[in-house]
C-alpha cells in the first residue's frame, strides 16, 4: 500500500473519532444551554481522538478494534465535554462581574429623574 493511501486511512479514522466526539459535545451544549460549550469543543475533540488512538496503539488493529475505538472515542468525548464545561465554570468563578446600575433613572426606568 502506498503512503498516500495509508495517510487517507489515518485521516478517515481521525474524522470518525472527531464525529463521534461531537455527539456528547452537542448533548452537553444543550444541557448547559451553550454556556461554556465553545470552550469545551476543542477539548472534546482532542480527548475523543486521543481515546480513539489509544485502541490501535494497544494492539487492536482489526475491525473489532475499530469499533472499540469508536466506543472509546465516545467515552473520551464525554470526558472532554464534562472537563471543558467544568473548566469554563471554574474560570467564571474568578471572572469580574458586570457593573450594575445604581442610579434610579437608568435606561428602561419610567420614573423621571429627581429634580
Amino acid at each position: 500500500m502506498i503512503w498516500e493511501a495509508r495517510l487517507a486511512f489515518i485521516a478517515f479514522f481521525f474524522l470518525c473519532w472527531c464525529v463521534v466526539g461531537l455527539f456528547p459535545w452537542v448533548i452537553a451544549a444543550i444541557v448547559v444551554r451553550g454556556r461554556g460549550a465553545l470552550l469545551a469543543l476543542p477539548l472534546t475533540i482532542a480527548s475523543a481522538c486521543a481515546a480513539g488512538v489509544l485502541v490501535p496503539a494497544l494492539g487492536q488493529r482489526d475491525f473489532t478494534g475499530f469499533l472499540i475505538s469508536l466506543l472509546t472515542a465516545l467515552v473520551g468525548g464525554i470526558a472532554g465535554s464534562i472537563g471543558g464545561i467544568a473548566f469554563y465554570r471554574r474560570l467564571q468563578r474568578y471572572a469580574p462581574t458586570e457593573a450594575k446600575p445604581t442610579v434610579s433613572h437608568a435606561l428602561g426606568s419610567r420614573r423621571p429623574p429627581p429634580s
